[in-house]
């Protein structure tokens, strides 16, 4: 009788979870008078791929009633990214190597009093810039996050992944501010040095989140502009380590949050897959018990996909939501054990070590 109350506080944390999912996603995003005067567009490029002139035209098509200013940066003039990105904005050459000093160099450049730093994949609606920049008004960052379309395994294991930080960004003591979508005030950029530091890291996403909680900022989710983002040519393995990478960004930077996971996702695999197989095998009815997380972490799931259907106008089935739990199930614990053991990883034609 022991045995099945022991796994009460596990499935009482997943229907938290999944009233916290449903409460969060019920809300109406908040409208705010825009603050901004001039808005600068910062959006660091290497190389190109399927989506890039379609996502490039989504972005710089924004409805906006203020000066809007774009500034792509390349590593070199004779990246192919250059002279597509030259037709809808200026262009220029990072003063360094990584993701954080192209978007160091994009912010002294920058004129705005307003900014915005954007990932070159992202397909979003013609309120995005509104959204992302409104809020300034009342917050110190405001970030928002991103959803993969596309077809196929690859697809849901991207997917799945990502997936992973909305949980994160429900609750504003846990929430993060995401690098393909986050914008502050030029101020406050100026006041904690945000382009001297930004070069040091390779999380440009934990530079600026630490910068806010050292000025005792908060940050605004925009649920309106989560980010569509066209996955064309996923590879099943690319996608995989592409996870690895990203939650070795948290091992290094917020690594009590990487040990919870690990935790969290160890023990949900044990509990709804490990022990209910064994239950079959030994005929131990109680172990079944932990087959009770399923249904709730996919109602769950399927609260976040109506969410963001309602919330961005997406169009986004119910078939593939469920596929993804499926493939969630055993891929994320996977990546998560897989980041245990790498030290490194390769993002773009670089190797990245800690």
């Amino acid at each position: 009788m022991l045995e099945p109350l022991a796994l009460v506080p596990f499935i009482g944390l997943a229907m938290a979870g999944l009233i916290r999912e449903y409460g969060f996603w019920r809300k109406e995003d908040r409208d705010f008078a825009q603050a901004c005067k001039k808005i600068s567009v910062i959006i660091p490029m290497r190389g190109i791929h399927p989506s890039t002139e379609s996502n490039l035209v989504a972005i710089t098509s924004q409805k906006v009633d203020t000066d809007v200013e774009y500034i792509f940066v390349v590593d070199s003039p004779t990246d192919p990214a250059y002279e597509l990105a030259k037709k809808y904005g200026v262009v220029i050459i990072s003063e360094g190597e990584g993701k954080g000093a192209a978007l160091a160099t994009g912010l002294k450049r920058a004129s705005g009093d307003c900014v915005v730093f954007a990932d070159d994949d992202i397909n979003p609606s013609p309120r995005w810039l509104y959204l992302m920049t409104a809020p300034l008004s009342s917050y110190t960052a405001v970030t928002t996050y991103r959803w993969y379309l596309g077809r196929g395994l690859c697809h849901k294991v991207r997917l799945a992944i990502s997936n992973m930080g909305f949980p994160a960004m429900l609750d504003k003591r846990s929430r993060f501010v995401w690098g393909g979508s986050t914008s502050f005030k030029r101020e406050f950029a100026e006041k904690t040095r945000l382009a001297e530091k930004l070069p040091k890291y390779v999380s440009d996403d934990y530079v600026v989140y630490s910068a806010i909680k050292e000025v005792g900022g908060g940050i605004w989710f925009a649920r309106g502009a989560i980010a569509p983002t066209p996955d064309p040519n996923c590879k099943l393995s690319e996608a995989f380590w592409w996870g690895v990478r990203q939650i070795l960004m948290v091992k290094w930077h917020a690594p009590q949050g990487w040990y919870a996971g690990l935790i969290i996702y160890t023990l949900g695999f044990l509990i709804s897959i490990v022990l209910p197989v064994a239950g079959f095998l030994t005929g131990s009815m109680w172990m079944l018990t932990g087959l009770l997380l399923h249904p709730i972490n996919l109602a769950k799931d399927v609260v976040r996909a109506l969410g963001v259907k309602r919330h961005t106008g997406m169009e986004i089935r119910l078939s593939a939501v469920l596929a993804t739990w499926a493939v969630g199930n055993f891929v994320l614990p996977m990546a998560v054990w897989t980041s245990a053991f790498v030290k490194c990883v390769n993002w773009r034609g670089r190797r990245i070590c800690r």
